[in-house]
């Protein structure tokens, strides 16, 4: 593949089928069956099947703590109605289970995966992070008759952030409401904080001045900014963290506050754009390089075939590839697959596909890449009456799909474009060196859908919308 900066936009190819098109294996040619030119005909798309791509969500639910307890002085309002103690704690979900921490939704779920869903957990993609009415429970019990509770408040903290690729900085919106309230308790006064560690600040640390008083269904709304500064070709793994105070009016403000902290880490670096560029992401939400055959063509579908028909199936998400950032390594690897360096040289096809050139895969940019070119599977895709065919190169012993690797005879425009498209990809994602990254081949550009939007069609799958890349 051949990687630059600067992306060379591909000729949009036509292409009619599912939104999402996979490759499988396919007979060669009948008995009797002329061979073409350009070799045997080795395998073909199909609509019906496709390398399995879980959706990049995860889910964890908010941390319970344990509770924190202070005594109410004589004269309060709540000692003189017989509370002794009042009480806070993080209680995340009554009932909820710890079971979904660091689950991989599957692609139902997935689709569906905002904070609206399940109360109590924090849902994640790799750009931006969400919390659905997590708990926080403030009880006043009278201690001279040990386990009586007198008054409870329950509130729910919901809160939500996207993080920029281009930026340490990032706001995330907090919502507190007071949900339930019973016996003594009828209001209660709340004020939120937030802080973070590493090489990040809270620049804006409190959701809104002060406290706010708060009765049943009423909430209290603000935003909280977190600035990272990683120095140059540095990285920071951050965990955020919130301080809740609850007070009841007349009473003494509770000494112990409910605290809690993001369960994922945000990681931001400055390690591209010659250490100039900083970026955050959800480092956990693995990085997925989406390439549409509506614009890269033969490029995409060479390394589609490759991913779904070798015995390694580079790319897919129980076999992702590395990011290799070493331009100097990356050179060497094409080199190696594609150039002097292996052992049977790629003779090109004019004939058969105009501007022909030799694209490899894995990637010259990951660490999988770099294979002797002679031990690689020689291929020939070609797009006809609307379906990617795949064929024997003739200059070439036959594919086995043993083959650790794959050459594909892909006009240059689009071999470019495809090398552009993982460059800016590893920008925009942040992938960093070792990183790994899965490879998904689409039939569309896809974009996901904003909030309500309508899903598309079959052509436009579900939660995404189709664009131009």
């Amino acid at each position: 593949m051949q990687v630059r900066k600067r992306r060379t936009l591909a000729a949009l190819i036509s292409f009619a089928a599912a939104a999402t098109i996979a490759l499988t294996s396919a007979p060669g040619a009948q008995a009797g069956t002329p061979v073409p030119a350009h070799g045997k005909l080795i395998g073909s798309f199909t609509p019906q099947d496709r390398a399995a791509h879980p959706a990049p969500h995860l889910a964890s639910p908010m941390k319970s703590s344990t509770e924190r307890c202070t005594q109410l002085p004589a004269g309060s309002a709540a000692r003189k109605a017989g509370a002794t103690t009042a009480c806070i704690q993080v209680t995340g979900l009554s009932g909820s289970s710890n079971a979904v921490d660091s689950s991989r939704l599957d692609t139902a779920q997935a689709d569906a995966a905002t904070c609206s869903v399940t109360a109590g957990s924090y849902y994640y993609h790799r750009h931006d992070y969400c919390l659905n009415n997590g708990e926080v429970t403030y009880t006043e019990y009278n201690e001279e008759n040990p386990g009586e509770i007198l008054g409870t408040g329950v509130l729910t903290v919901s809160s939500n952030a996207t993080l920029s690729a281009s930026s340490g900085q990032w706001q995330e919106s907090e919502t507190v409401t007071l949900a339930e309230a019973t016996g003594l308790v009828e209001e209660l006064s709340v004020g939120f904080t937030a802080s973070c560690d590493a090489s990040c600040t809270a620049t804006v640390p409190n959701a809104w001045a002060g406290s706010r008083l708060l009765t049943v269904g009423q909430s209290a709304s603000g935003s909280v900014t977190f600035l990272a500064t990683p120095g140059a070709g540095l990285v920071s793994n951050i965990t955020p963290s919130y301080d809740l105070n609850v007070t009841q009016p007349g009473a003494v403000p509770i000494i112990e506050d409910a605290t809690w902290s993001n369960p994922r880490q945000v990681r931001c670096d400055t390690t591209f754009a010659n250490n100039t560029s900083t970026g955050c992401v959800i480092p956990s939400i693995r990085a997925q390089l989406i390439l549409p055959l509506s614009t890269y063509g033969a490029a995409a579908a060479t390394y589609g075939w490759a991913e779904n028909n070798l015995i390694d199936h580079w790319g897919a998400d129980d076999n992702p590839l590395q990011r290799l950032a070493d331009t100097s390594a990356q050179t060497a690897n094409r080199t190696n697959t594609c150039g002097a360096g292996a052992s049977r040289p790629f003779v090109t096809l004019p004939a058969t596909v105009p501007d022909d050139s030799c694209d490899e895969y894995p990637f010259a940019g990951s660490y999988q890449g770099g294979t002797n070119g002679g031990l690689c599977a020689d291929i020939v895709p070609l797009l006809e009456n609307g379906v990617w065919n795949f064929y024997q190169d003739p200059n070439a012993p036959a594919v086995t799909l043993n083959e650790p690797c794959v050459r594909g005879h892909v006009p240059s425009t689009q071999n470019s474009a495809a090398g552009g498209k993982l460059g800016s990809n590893n920008q925009t994602e942040r992938v960093l060196d070792l990183e790994k990254f899965d490879v998904v081949i689409t039939a569309w550009s896809l974009q996901r859908l904003s909030p309500g939007e309508n899903p598309g069609t079959a052509a436009s799958p579900q939660n995404y919308r189709s664009t131009d890349d």
